[in-house]
């Protein structure tokens, strides 16, 4: 028997076709708040919907909302994407630029930590800074 999530991270957003109208941007946020949602009919799990790696503010715009309305946490990991230091090609030559644009390491590890202190603080512990 498989039990019930009580955690849930959202990271979706980076795939989303650019959001150009507003008929498109009203179907993201009812289906990303209907995701959260449908999340919550098995068992009453904690989610944290994240934020696009790389800035997009019209889709994380839509993700905060739908977290508010949704009773999720959102944790906003955007100035991460414009830290060049991130993106797998500052570690390493990659030849095809979209790959090398994605989170390398340290951009994964960040990511990482963000979500980390985020359930942390929902789970109220102390959390310390490096």
């Amino acid at each position: 028997m498989l039990l019930p999530p009580d955690i849930v991270i959202l990271a979706i957003g980076e795939n989303v076709a650019e959001l150009t109208t507003d008929q498109a941007k009203a179907e993201y946020a009812a289906a990303y708040l209907k995701l959260i949602e449908t999340f919550r009919q098995a068992g009453k799990p904690t989610i944290f919907v994240r934020s696009c790696f790389w800035p997009n503010p019209t889709k994380d715009e839509i993700m905060r909302n739908a977290a508010t309305v949704g009773g999720a946490v959102f944790v906003d990991i955007a100035k991460l994407g414009s830290d060049e230091t991130n993106a797998a090609r500052a570690e390493r030559k990659i030849e095809h630029a979209g790959v090398a644009g994605h989170p390398g390491d340290k951009g994964m590890r960040a990511i990482a930590d963000a979500l980390f202190i985020a359930i942390q603080q929902q789970a109220g512990l102390t959390v310390k800074s490096e």
